[in-house]
């Protein structure tokens, strides 16, 4: 997450300097006569930035797919009197499971007592 973060401010940056820049070269009393190894360093440039910009879009892309295919994984989920070591195992999907609650694959709410221990399983 730290990460994502630090990349994001990052890009931010970089364009905030890329339009500083600009508008520093932008005199309108005198006409600037293009270099063409200038264009072609600023077109290379441009193209790594787009490439950098899609790569970072794909990236969190893929991201946020595992995310949500994590949050929708359909997980055994035992819950464990601490007292009298009885023990109940339920389904349910990783995003419905609280602290102290959680909904079923088929719909209950659960409610865990404060002697109830809640182990979650590997994913089925």
């Amino acid at each position: 997450m730290l990460t994502k973060i630090l990349v994001t401010v990052l890009v931010i940056i970089g364009c905030m300097w890329m339009l500083s820049a600009r508008r520093e070269n932008t005199n309108p009393q005198l006409k600037i006569v293009p270099n063409p190894k200038n264009q072609q360093k600023q077109k290379l440039f441009r193209q790594a930035a787009w490439s950098f910009m899609l790569l970072m879009v794909i990236a969190a892309g893929v991201m946020i797919s595992l995310e949500l295919q994590d949050k929708n994984t359909v997980v055994t989920v035992h819950v464990i009197n601490t007292q009298s070591g009885q023990s109940i195992s339920y389904k349910a999907r990783r995003e419905d499971i609280q602290s102290n609650n959680f909904t079923t694959v088929e719909g209950r709410k659960i409610f865990v007592a404060g002697v109830e221990r809640v182990e979650i399983g590997a994913p089925d």
